[in-house]
């Protein structure tokens, strides 16, 4: 972690630092370097990179592809040997029509409009959340009332 916070141009002592105020200071400067070289080439040929939300498979048609494959390997798998599985693969790649794929496609739009359909829900709910001016309290704070005070 020393070499490469020093390699990003930190000053740091690291006989003055734990290992846990290491890992902070890497924590805050990481996304400063986060780059995948995709994203430079998109960036290059003037493209911007899309990527899917992390946790919502129900927006990736091909984990219905994926599962698609799965079902078929595990319905014809009879001798459970490497080869005969590799050989399962291929012929349920093989399986997967343009048809299938549309299909699929066609779903995860009618997935994404469901989230879309319900966004408000989500912004109202957090609006609400939001914290009422006469509710907060400010250590220290002044009042002009004595009945605030303890005794």
């Amino acid at each position: 972690m020393v070499e490469w916070l020093v390699s990003k141009g930190e000053e740091i002592d690291p006989s003055q630092l734990t290992k846990n105020d290491l890992l902070d200071i890497v924590q805050r400067l990481k996304p400063r370097y986060s780059a995948y070289i995709i994203d430079e080439i998109a960036k290059d040929a003037g493209k911007t990179v899309l990527r899917l939300p992390p946790y919502h498979c129900e927006l990736n048609p091909i984990e219905l592809v994926w599962s698609m494959v799965k079902s078929y390997v595990k319905s014809n798998n009879t001798t459970y040997k490497t080869i005969d599985v590799k050989h399962l693969l291929h012929q349920a790649i093989d399986r997967v029509k343009p048809e299938d794929w549309q299909s699929f496609i066609r779903h995860v739009k009618d997935e994404e409009q469901k989230f879309w359909d319900v966004d408000f829900i989500c912004d109202e709910m957090i609006d609400e959340l939001q914290p009422d001016p006469r509710h907060i309290l400010t250590i220290g704070e002044s009042t002009d009332s004595s009945d605030d005070e303890c005794t």
